[in-house]
């Protein structure tokens, strides 16, 4: 999305919704799972991007496909965001969504980024070492990119924690160079 405030109005706004009815819990769980589809699935992905598909068309795709899976507050949300022609920004306001409800919760994310995908024991780990350089309750946001070749690579707020494989090849070959 080019306009982060929009998707922030927007996360604020079904945030808001979700606290007042009561369903916040079953709408971050579908937040995830959505986030999920929208990432893993790029037939999906693209199904939001088409701008040659009607809305009430959408809506009605929407509704075969989640109509079962989802909370109706957040239904009924992407059927809003389909009317106003901003389902191609759904991915970036599930995020705000996400990211308001850590802030609410006092929780920070670290984004992680690993070669192979972690182990619950390992990512446990994890958590525990960030939370203790912290402070605070830290959440991992995982993606896997194999050209970091092993390791992982940790992003918390403004701090960066390189383990990765390639980082200390390339370090290891600049000593080499220098003698």
């Amino acid at each position: 999305m080019r306009d982060i405030r929009v998707a922030k109005r927007y996360a604020d706004a079904i945030y808001s919704a979700a606290a007042e009815v009561g369903v916040l819990d079953n709408v971050i769980e579908d937040v995830i799972s959505l986030l999920d589809l929208i990432r893993d699935s790029d037939g999906f992905d693209a199904f939001l991007h088409d701008l040659l598909i009607a809305p009430e068309t959408k809506q009605s795709i929407l509704q075969e496909l989640l109509g079962d899976h989802l909370d109706p507050l957040l239904l009924n949300s992407l059927f809003l965001l389909v009317l106003k022609h901003r389902e191609r920004s759904t991915e970036d306001i599930l995020s705000a969504f996400l990211q308001l409800v850590d802030e609410q919760a006092g929780r920070l994310v670290a984004d992680v980024t690993s070669a192979i995908e972690l182990t619950d024991k390992q990512q446990d780990a994890l958590v525990e070492k960030l939370n203790g350089y912290s402070g605070k309750q830290v959440r991992l946001n995982m993606q896997i990119d194999s050209s970091i070749k092993g390791g992982f690579i940790a992003k918390l707020e403004d701090t960066v924690f390189d383990g990765s494989v390639a980082t200390q090849l390339q370090r290891l070959k600049k000593q080499l160079a220098r003698g």
